[in-house]
């Protein structure tokens, strides 16, 4: 059931969403100090392996060391090159591309080529900048501010659930990157309802029309969002699934859809079948990015029959939630190519009312009640 039985007005004007002054208060108030998933344990099989990466304008270089992935700004304190500009690689030392100085994990200067050349030499002015990396599950996040709430504490009743959702039984099968011509908040509005489907997805998730409202719960909070959509459990979607989550094995039955925002940007799906976790990123007010993984239950069987079916189960999940993630983008520059010449206020409907929820956190972050003077 929804919470609110009239419409509700945007929170945010439409200025809001192509602005950089607002922009740069959204990344200081909302992004810096929270988490942002980067990848999955697997991408940093051994000591040496390493990623980098751009995370709301900041190089990132992410390396496993001693069975632990540590984060740094990928910036020499030398001469400010990057370290590395590979995507990804192997490497035995921690060290600069242009002139070889080394670090140690801890980011401190181990080694500089000729260092006699730079008496008197001030080393702990020199250590490489560092970032907060933690997981959860197999999934590895980063914090960019030095402090800030632990991964744990921001992920908060729903942390155990993340863990055992994407971790064995279930397996990653499929990784997206995308950018959109639109401002971060959009492609949040459009996951958080689903007022669109029968428009936007008439082949994927048309079949479902628009969802009664006594089949969904939604639950506003300060700090998340989460819809819970009941399956019909006689429906044949569902009675397939109960099929495939038995030949797999170590799955439950739920009959659920599970839809869950953390502010401002975290999206977690849980599924009998299937999870997600999905990240929104702004680049500039209006452009953003987005990262994605999907998770597949694996299963305990390895009899021939669990493995083909679960190659099968994979397979459709990622052909699926690839299409949906292209209809889904299909009208994002539309919808900014409106805001920036619109004549209207706009209005939200209940079937809407997480868009309404997410546009009071944001307000609250970066529009402060100003405090009245005597």
């Amino acid at each position: 059931m929804f919470i609110h039985k009239e419409q509700l007005e945007y929170v945010l004007k439409p200025d809001e969403y192509c602005c950089e002054t607002h922009q740069k208060q959204e990344i200081d108030k909302l992004f810096l100090s929270g988490w942002h998933p980067v990848g999955i344990l697997s991408e940093w099989s051994k000591d040496g392996d390493f990623k980098t990466l751009e995370l709301l304008g900041t190089p990132l270089l992410l390396r496993r060391t001693d069975g632990q992935i540590r984060g740094y700004v990928n910036i020499c304190s030398h001469r400010h090159c990057l370290l590395t500009d590979l995507p990804r690689g192997h490497s035995d030392k921690l060290a600069c591309q242009y002139h070889g100085w080394e670090y140690a994990p801890s980011g401190q200067v181990s080694r500089v080529p000729d260092g006699g050349c730079f008496r008197p030499f001030d080393r702990e002015n020199a250590r490489l900048e560092t970032v907060t990396v933690e997981t959860c599950g197999q999934l590895v996040f980063v914090r960019l501010a030095a402090t800030g709430p632990s991964l744990a504490e921001y992920l908060g009743d729903y942390a155990t659930r993340v863990a055992a959702a994407f971790a064995s039984p279930y397996k990653c099968n499929w990784t997206y990157e995308a950018t959109f011509d639109c401002n971060w908040k959009i492609p949040v509005e459009n996951t958080v309802e689903t007022y669109h489907l029968p428009y936007i997805h008439p082949q994927t998730l048309g079949g479902f029309g628009l969802i009664p409202e006594e089949a969904q719960k939604h639950y506003l909070e300060n700090r998340s969002t989460t819809l819970v959509y009941d399956l019909d459990p006689d429906s044949d979607a569902v009675r397939t699934q109960r099929r495939v989550v038995g030949w797999l094995g170590g799955g439950t039955e739920t009959d659920q859809y599970v839809h869950h925002h953390i502010f401002p940007n975290l999206v977690f799906t849980f599924s009998d079948l299937y999870t997600y976790a999905q990240v929104y990123l702004p680049e500039t007010p209006t452009t953003s990015a987005t990262r994605a993984w999907m998770f597949s239950l694996d299963g305990t069987r390895r009899n021939p029959f669990a493995r083909l079916i679960a190659r099968l189960a994979a397979r459709h999940g990622v052909k699926a939630n690839t299409a949906i993630q292209r209809e889904d983008a299909s009208v994002f520059a539309a919808q900014q190519r409106g805001l920036a010449s619109t004549p209207f206020r706009g209005c939200i409907g209940t079937r809407e009312e997480r868009i309404w929820c997410f546009h009071e956190a944001v307000r609250q972050a970066c529009r402060p009640t100003p405090v009245a003077s005597d």
